[in-house]
């Protein structure tokens, strides 16, 4: 028994080790309320046209407030979640997305959360009328 206490030991350290890896790697992006704007064509990474691509992470409160101005709003959206899915995890990596919460239109990457600057780009962007606001 005292010749397998190191072998389990070093066991137990990588099995802990790899379960570290995966939640850094699904959270290593930045929770921010900063919003920068990437201008560019994203329309791969859309749906369907008209509607949104919202990238999130489950405690994230930047997302959480977007989540909900999309939803007052009545934007079309889908939601993917990086911390359930490698594919969008993947595709955040290709975005070359840095923080969360990403919305993704058409022509912009939004990364970060800023209320107003939000609606107004995507009020630009044609997903919501004027009077939307």
């Amino acid at each position: 028994m005292k010749r397998m206490l190191p072998l389990i030991v070093v066991v137990v350290a990588l099995l802990v080790g790899l379960g570290a890896g995966r939640v850094y790697s699904a959270h290593k992006l930045a929770k921010s309320n900063d919003l920068v704007v990437t201008r560019g064509d994203y329309a791969l990474y859309l749906p369907r046209p008209g509607q949104v691509a919202f990238y999130s992470l489950e405690a994230c409160g930047g997302c959480e407030k977007t989540r909900k101005l999309l939803r007052e709003l009545g934007v079309d959206y889908v939601e993917r979640s990086a911390d359930t899915s490698t594919v969008h995890r993947q595709e955040l990596h290709r975005l070359g997305a840095k923080r969360v919460p990403v919305i993704v239109t058409t022509s912009a990457k939004l990364e970060g959360y800023d209320h107003d600057r939000m609606i107004g780009l995507l009020e630009e962007q044609g997903y919501l009328s004027p009077a939307g606001r």
